[in-house]
């Protein structure tokens, strides 16, 4: 295990900031296909609330992404332990650096469709990473998910070609909004944002190609206690290329 800090001086942010900015303006409105955009962080990591805030500001300005903070937990022994963090969203992070073609894990940690990652501070590199997934789809799928009157949810993923590979398909359980007083740690003292903090994911099914329906149950939906909302991805092989995504609240909000 390797945890690399980065820090990057203001004059750069200052750039980045305004980059951002003109990238909401310049972005499409319509037809957009969903990017999905998952931050590693941890609340024991004094370089991720730049990290936290910016995905925040990415869900708040931009509906063509759906962003998701998978917290981990190599952070834990290191003064604050993450009342978020998962051995499960370690294991994803590291599998992703794996097919990346990394040699170690860090926080603040953004991968963009599956396919490319940048620090998650790092204004400038996100978005050009985020415009040019737009533009790559080989295969996009249109993924609807809807509340199903019996507290869970069904889903449908359209037919298209997939290459001769399958897909995974993940569902991801999330909550909207945390604010926590981090009392130790790199953190000590202050209080920490997270946006769409997700819970747990787990595979529920392989897409072929073919259309596939999957109904999920309540149970599926529900850990210690109920999640905001949950997301669907599908994903080529496991952690390869994200070929489609939905996301749906749960607790009766839009």
């Amino acid at each position: 295990m390797k945890i690399r800090t980065f820090y990057v001086l203001l004059c750069f942010a200052a750039v980045s900031a305004f980059a951002f900015a003109a990238a909401q303006t310049a972005r499409a409105e319509q037809g957009a296909p969903l990017v999905v955009v998952e931050l590693y962080t941890s609340q024991g990591c004094s370089s991720c609330p730049a990290a936290d805030a910016f995905l925040g500001e990415l869900i708040e300005m931009r509906g063509d992404i759906l962003g998701l903070e998978f917290h981990v937990d190599y952070w834990d022994n290191l003064g604050w332990k993450d009342r978020f963090s998962s051995v499960e969203s370690t294991n994803r992070q590291r599998a992703y650096a794996k097919s990346l073609g990394l040699t170690y894990v860090y926080t603040p940690q953004m991968v963009i469709n599956g396919t490319a990652d940048a620090v998650g501070s790092d204004k400038m590199a996100v978005i050009a990473a985020v415009e040019s997934a737009q533009k790559s789809y080989a295969v996009h799928l249109d993924i609807t998910v809807i509340a199903n009157g019996e507290g869970g949810v069904d889903i449908a993923i359209p037919g298209a070609d997939t290459g001769g590979t399958p897909a995974t398909v993940w569902l991801v359980n999330f909550d909207r909004h945390f604010i926590t007083e981090v009392t130790a740690g790199e953190n000590n003292g202050r209080k920490m944002n997270n946006n769409h903090v997700v819970r747990s994911h787990e595979a529920i099914g392989t897409w072929t190609g073919a259309a596939l329906n999957i109904t999920v149950g309540a149970d599926q939906l529900t850990g210690a206690e109920a999640s905001d909302g949950c997301a669907v991805i599908v994903q080529s092989g496991k952690y390869g290329a994200i070929i489609g995504a939905a996301s749906l609240w749960l607790d009766g909000a839009s």
